[in-house]
């Protein structure tokens, strides 16, 4: 898609009523399925996957289940653009998940926040630099220069900078030692075959690199999920914050990927079809 084709489905999100913007984007989701055997072949055997691995007995949804969650993901951020008012989506935390917010709030660090491509993570984040400020988000380039500018500026209306050209690590880490909330979705994608495409023991693996700049920086490591509820609000977990380092009560880079891939799979667990790992050694979404 084009940065043209964006800023029309934004425009179309801002000003189509729910109640027909939902079944067109699970329409459009599900022609690119029709339209994308391979992909959806793959996503199909992640789920068996799942299914299996949660011991549950039904069998599992197919891959259009995963692109119409996706598409009204993607949706959802388009549809916070600029342009007429528009309500915020309802955001919903337990109360374990307001103290986890709090604590890391209260700390007063710098916090690296990380996250995988689960439901509407664009959205939770636009909704989390309303909480703490200003946040930065450590994200891919879209291959076309166009489509990375409205993303950019979609995402800078509501407080969030990208960092995805030049060198984003060390942007990051400088704005980490600054005392600056990082952003960073770090799932790595299933491998087809004979397992994942990282050596950790969980569903879903993570990328340890954006711990190893928490504890350069001494910065607190909070990670989080969002997925969209069955009434269309957006729902929040976070798992306990964490400082990365040798001191007392810090955790080492192995004991805190295991914590968060443990976290992570019990979240694909209850909601495997909001996983966007198209199964093709990459977690690039299909969109971008």
């Amino acid at each position: 898609m084009t940065e043209i084709g964006y800023r029309a489905a934004s425009l179309a999100a801002r000003r189509l009523p729910g109640w027909l913007s939902d079944p067109l984007a699970a329409w459009c989701a599900d022609v690119y399925v029709a339209t994308h055997p391979v992909r959806a072949r793959a996503v199909d055997r992640r789920l068996a996957r799942l299914w299996k691995e949660a011991g549950l007995g039904d069998p599992p949804p197919d891959a259009r289940a995963t692109y119409r969650a996706f598409a009204r993901a993607l949706r959802d951020f388009l549809a916070l653009g600029g342009g007429p008012p528009r309500r915020d989506p309802v955001v919903r935390l337990d109360a374990e998940a307001v103290r986890h917010l709090a604590s890391a709030r209260a700390a007063g660090l710098s916090t690296l926040v990380v996250s995988a491509h689960f439901g509407p993570w664009e959205t939770a984040l636009q909704w989390l630099a309303r909480q703490v400020g200003p946040v930065d988000a450590i994200a891919a380039p879209h291959r076309a220069p166009s489509v990375e500018r409205f993303f950019r500026a979609h995402r800078a209306a509501f407080g969030i900078r990208t960092l995805s050209t030049g060198h984003p690590a060390a942007a990051a880490l400088a704005r980490l030692r600054e005392g600056g909330w990082i952003a960073v979705l770090a799932d790595r994608a299933w491998r087809d075959g004979d397992g994942r495409a990282a050596l950790g023991a969980g569903m879903v693996s993570i990328d340890p690199a954006p711990l190893f700049l928490a504890r350069r920086a001494r910065a607190q490591v909070l990670a989080g999920v969002a997925w969209r509820e069955s009434d269309g609000a957006v729902a929040v977990r976070f798992h306990p914050p964490f400082i990365l380092g040798a001191g007392r009560g810090d955790v080492e880079i192995a004991e805190a990927r295991s914590a968060i891939e443990g976290f992570f799979d019990a979240h694909v667990r209850a909601h495997p079809t909001q996983w966007f790992d198209w199964g093709t050694g990459a977690t690039a979404d299909p969109a971008r």
